[in-house]
């Protein structure tokens, strides 16, 4: 089974700037007229996109079958396209605060003043994108943790278009000590770190493993405790989780570094309710947890059902907005379960 990270990019840099160009200088209705014979190519030529779809889809809908399936699909990939729309539009800073409903702007803004920063989880769900107008008018601390630079290329795009730099964001393949220190710095001081906990890390490729041995060595020589060198191959840390009626794996290491730094947990969306020009956005942020009372003899109790809450409080949130899922991937199968300690292995060794 391809990793959701090893799924290649889609279209051209030349595509992409045209598409990006029409948006900001024609506005969203050209935008919509462009984009929709790219969607059409690929909803039908992108196979394991559309399959993805239609079992997500039948999944909520068992009864789903014929053109009505294929309707509904082709419904899933247009979310998908206003969703790259009300991107560029946050990146370009042309979405309003008015625009943003819910009491999530204000909370965010509040736990900011208050000095209550900490790990934030976020799904592949709506459009967290719009977030970064809240942070970046109110002056909040918000860092974004991702795995993967799968969109570096458009990202590098809508930078030269807007003239904006992006959010702030840490790429990294694992938590080492001296990341986790950096976020425990960051959270200490009151921001938030970001974290998509929807879906698995990549796995650790041969050169991974070898850059990891090496790291070994050279600790070693130092004086500091090796890790064990057989976890740098190690499969990514994951625990199946019930969601929409089937186990499906989640990260451990979002819950992993919240246990760690022994912080405030909160879980922040965004929701497309409105479309047309000017469209409308609903905006959650709420406490989730406090792992500042977790003991390390009940971290691993601790991780499992904060796994599971958060697993079914999004199973809530797809299930109210389903065609604003945005895991075009066969999200049910991707990866073993694993069964390692989550205070062993390569998290960072520290009494809390």
């Amino acid at each position: 089974m391809t990793h959701w990270a090893r799924l290649s990019e889609t279209g051209s840099t030349t595509g992409m700037r045209l598409m990006v160009t029409i948006r900001r200088r024609l506005g969203a209705w050209p935008f919509r007229i462009a984009l929709f014979p790219v969607l059409v190519w690929y909803f039908l030529l992108r196979g394991v996109a559309r399959r993805a779809s239609f079992d997500f889809l039948k999944r909520l809908e068992p009864e789903l079958g014929g053109v009505r399936l294929w309707a509904r699909s082709f419904a899933h990939f247009m979310q998908f396209g206003e969703a790259i729309m009300d991107k560029v539009s946050a990146w370009s800073g042309e979405i309003p605060l008015t625009s943003l409903t819910g009491t999530g702007p204000e909370d965010l803004r509040d736990a900011a003043l208050r000095g209550e920063g900490g790990i934030i989880l976020v799904a592949h769900h709506g459009n967290l994108d719009v977030i970064n107008a809240i942070g970046e008018r109110h002056d909040i601390d918000l860092c974004a943790l991702v795995h993967t630079r799968h969109a570096e290329k458009f990202n590098q795009l809508l930078e030269q278009a807007t003239g904006r730099k992006p959010p702030q964001m840490i790429e990294v393949s694992e938590i080492t000590p001296a990341t986790a220190m950096a976020l425990g710095d960051r959270v200490n001081r009151g921001g938030f770190v970001v974290i998509a906990a929807d879906r698995v890390p990549i796995p650790p490729t041969v050169d991974d493993a070898k850059a990891d041995t090496n790291s070994v060595e050279a600790n070693t020589a130092e004086g500091s405790r090796p890790a064990s060198p057989a976890s740098a191959a190690a499969s990514p840390r994951v625990l199946h989780c019930d969601f929409i009626d089937q186990p499906a794996p989640f990260p451990q290491g979002p819950f992993m570094l919240a246990a760690l730094l022994r912080c405030h947990v909160y879980t922040l969306s965004c929701i497309r309710e409105q479309g047309g020009a000017h469209p409308r956005f609903r905006v959650d942020f709420a406490p989730f947890d406090d792992s500042r009372a977790v003991k390390r003899s009940g971290r691993e109790a601790w991780i499992q059902q904060a796994m599971q809450r958060h697993a079914s409080h999004l199973e809530a949130r797809v299930k109210r907005h389903p065609l604003q899922w945005f895991n075009f991937f066969d999200f049910w199968h991707q990866a073993p379960d694993s069964t390692s300690n989550p205070d062993s292995a390569s998290a960072p060794k520290q009494d809390a």
